[in-house]
């Protein structure tokens, strides 16, 4: 059974620095040592008076529980409108699927300390990077099939790299009439 403390009583044990040895950790979470602490009731009962700093616990500080700053681009495969499966944004402003199935980006940091980046390294970052069969894959799953279609455009700069004949998988199929 464990005591329920209103939030005005957290935020008063945060405050109190006193004994923390008293507090047993589990594995030296926040969760594990507010659990701990329900548990064994060391909690104080809430009440409307003020209570004495020795009666008072502090719980560890916060370290990890706003998350880290690596950010999660899930697919998210049921929409809550129409239940269907959606892009997500990022694949398609980082990245450009070709027709033949590969995906192309640019390299990455080819804007940061250019001051210090010889000539021949500033004329390689212009240039484009496939993606490996691995991250094409991933890449497929996470945009719909509309992305997945040749798109047409005019004056396309990709015109060339669209095609790939050298490679039998992705030959063009020539017809004789």
């Amino acid at each position: 059974f464990l005591n329920v403390v209103p939030v005005i009583a957290l935020r008063s044990i945060c405050r109190q620095s006193p004994a923390v040895s008293m507090i047993p950790l589990l594995q030296g979470t926040q969760r594990a040592s507010f659990v701990t602490l329900a548990r064994s009731s060391l909690l104080p009962s809430p009440s409307l008076n003020t209570t004495s700093s020795s009666q008072l616990l502090q719980l560890p500080a916060l370290q990890g529980v706003t998350g880290s700053s690596q950010t999660t681009r899930s697919v998210t495969k049921f929409s809550l409108v129409k239940g269907k499966r959606k892009t997500v944004k990022a694949v398609l402003k980082r990245f450009k699927r070709l027709e033949w199935g590969a995906w192309i980006r640019t390299h990455s940091g080819r804007q940061k300390k250019l001051f210090k980046k010889s000539a021949a390294l500033k004329r390689r970052l212009k240039q484009h990077v496939f993606t490996n069969a691995t991250q094409s894959w991933l890449l497929d799953k996470m945009v719909t099939n509309y992305w997945r279609r040749p798109k047409h455009y005019i004056n396309d700069p990709y015109r060339p790299y669209h095609r790939r004949d050298e490679y039998f998988a992705t030959q063009t199929k020539t017809f004789k009439v």
